[in-house]
């Protein structure tokens, strides 16, 4: 079938699509993980040309829907809409084009056949750049269309634009005239590039939390990784919902944030950190104009949430407090982002690595239909437990992602998942921390449930550091590696490193600081000759640490321990202003 929109054009990236693109870029050619299996009823007596009519008009009016993303230069230097565009990877707009549609019999059960179809046309990756984000076939019994499958690139939609197309495709069956849909992926892209552009309190926002949060959250001895190295597992519990409905209503917070602030407590308990950093996935479709955009508008989100002394509430009154202030602040330039990110690496000594995610796909973020029991009441709720089922999802080999905690869209039950990168930890934590979330959230409902007591509560092992790991503010450190990393860096093996005190005139609870001494030698006789080496050997790693300050010595010492005795050529930190820093004051 052939289409033929209101216009065609060529525009940047939007802010969404970007976070999306760099995610596919982890994937092999052909891997099918971003894709969208999809089914739409086709209810009534509407004909095959009336769906394909409908068909036609959902292309026509949601630019996203015949969109290319081309890469590195390959689409010239200006669009249709005459906007310079650079050499990086744009969103290029067909104005017209043709669409194959499969049409399929089915014996019976329409849907079903059309449930497994999508799932047949979605188990390709898409070829961004030469074929449209959409394929899709039409089921039809005795000759009367019963359903649409569709796979679509979550390139081109994200869940929000599936539940917005779901609402228009009745009435684009039955041919009625929809209102235009106004902001389309292009409009956005030429708003974020306004002048100012808009995020400036994100980007705070951002550098404030990356400021707190530890540099990972798995600054731990890594593990053999299983194969494949990515597992995720999955738990339907209606006792948890009804456990957190009722602690989102005592405490006067949202269920996002019971399930988000729980779903720090786990990670924290198995990893050792009283400090976690998540990234939530944010729709931003609260501000103006996304609401109604087919087309990827979600971004990543930072929420640090602190877990030191007190109890589950506490962090539950706290933890909501951070988790609004990350919805709100969840709209940003990617490019400033990361900017901030590698200037608090350089700065901090280690990569940021904050690959723990959060995402509530929660039509509004809330469940309804539940059971009415109350959760007050142990036998009732015992009742309900008995009804939680777990469940594998699958394995990967790739996956941007060392622990992903996810809700599923159900709305009569706490339908939630778990992956585990299990070069990290073991693949059969994902399932316990499904049933300790459980556990968790209906012991809450009825005790003070101490955060230093939340692994033992929710049947996690805490993970072991060896000794000679010690902790330097919100991070641990392999104090054997950092050295045995400087030594090499200096390429003489003369060198050491110190955890000590803060100095004199600090603020109160600074950390202590690392120093590395090491004798100082041609091209490495500056601070920051010494840091830049550091930090590109130290790339990718959660088990170091550039030290904080750096000593040059002219000679060695005699003894292991005399290096601060020794004469000293030179001593500093070694942070001249980075290239992202320089961006930021930009």
């Amino acid at each position: 079938m052939e289409f033929r929109g209101a216009r065609g054009g060529q525009a940047a990236l939007t802010w969404g699509q970007q976070g999306i693109w760099r995610s596919t870029q982890w994937l092999d050619d052909g891997d099918p993980y971003f894709n969208l299996a999809w089914t739409l009823p086709v209810t009534g007596a509407a004909g095959l040309d009336a769906v394909l009519r409908a068909v036609g008009r959902l292309v026509e009016r949601h630019e996203t829907l015949r969109t290319a993303f081309i890469r590195d230069g390959e689409a010239g230097e200006t669009g249709e809409a005459g906007e310079d565009v650079g050499p990086d990877t744009v969103q290029r707009v067909s104005r017209e084009g043709r669409l194959t549609v499969g049409v399929y019999e089915a014996a019976a059960k329409p849907m079903s056949a059309a449930k497994a179809l999508a799932a047949e046309l979605a188990a390709t990756g898409f070829d961004y750049a030469a074929e449209l984000p959409i394929r899709c076939a039409v089921v039809c019994q005795r000759g009367r269309p019963r359903a649409l499958a569709l796979a679509l690139s979550h390139l081109a939609l994200d869940g929000w634009s599936l539940n917005m197309v779901a609402a228009e495709w009745p009435r684009l069956v039955a041919g009625e005239d929809l209102p235009d849909p106004g902001r389309q992926p292009l409009d956005q892209a030429a708003s974020e590039r306004s002048d100012p552009p808009p995020g400036g309190q994100a980007l705070r926002h951002w550098q404030a939390g990356l400021a707190s949060a530890p540099r990972s959250m798995f600054d731990f001895p890594a593990r053999e990784p299983e194969e494949p190295r990515f597992v995720r597992h999955g738990m339907d519990s209606p006792a948890a919902a009804v456990a957190a409905e009722a602690l989102a209503a005592r405490h006067g917070v949202t269920t996002s944030s019971v399930l988000t602030v729980a779903s720090a407590a786990l990670l924290a308990a198995v990893t050792g950190h009283h400090t976690v950093a998540l990234q939530l996935i944010v729709s931003n479709r609260h501000h103006p104009g996304m609401e109604t955009m087919a087309g990827p508008a979600a971004q990543d989100g930072l929420c640090v949430v602190e877990l030191g002394a007190g109890t589950f509430a506490d962090a539950l009154r706290i933890g909501h407090r951070r988790t609004m202030a990350t919805y709100r602040n969840g709209h940003y330039d990617p490019a400033l982002v990361l900017a901030a990110r590698e200037a608090e690496a350089w700065d901090r000594g280690a990569d940021i690595d904050l690959d723990v995610f959060y995402n509530d796909v929660r039509q509004g973020g809330r469940w309804q239909g539940l059971p009415a029991v109350d959760p007050g009441d142990a036998e009732a709720l015992a009742a309900l437990r008995s009804r939680t089922r777990t469940f594998f999802v699958g394995a990967y080999s790739k996956v941007k992602a060392r622990i992903f905690f996810a809700t599923g869209p159900a709305s009569s039950t706490c339908e939630f998942y778990v992956l585990v990168d299990t070069a990290f930890l073991p693949g059969d934590v994902a399932g316990r921390m499904l049933t300790g979330l459980e556990e968790l959230l209906v012991r809450a409902v009825t005790e003070e449930v101490p955060l230093d007591r939340v692994a033992k509560v929710a049947g996690l092992d805490p993970v072991r550091r060896p000794a000679g790991w010690t902790a330097v503010g919100p991070d641990w450190v392999d104090l054997k590696e950092t050295e045995a990393l400087l030594r090499r860096v200096c390429g003489t093996g003369l060198a050491a490193v110190v955890v000590e005190d803060p100095e004199d005139g600090a603020a109160d609870g600074a950390a202590a600081r690392l120093t590395g001494y090491l004798v100082t030698r041609p091209g490495l006789d500056t601070p920051e000759a010494v840091h830049t080496a550091m930090m590109r050997a130290a790339a990718g790693r959660t088990d170091v640490l550039a030290p904080h300050h750096y000593v040059l010595c002219t000679a060695p010492p005699a003894e292991p321990g005399g290096w601060p005795g020794c004469p000293r050529s030179t001593e500093g930190g070694g942070r001249a202003p980075s290239s992202a820093m320089t961006l930021l004051e930009r």
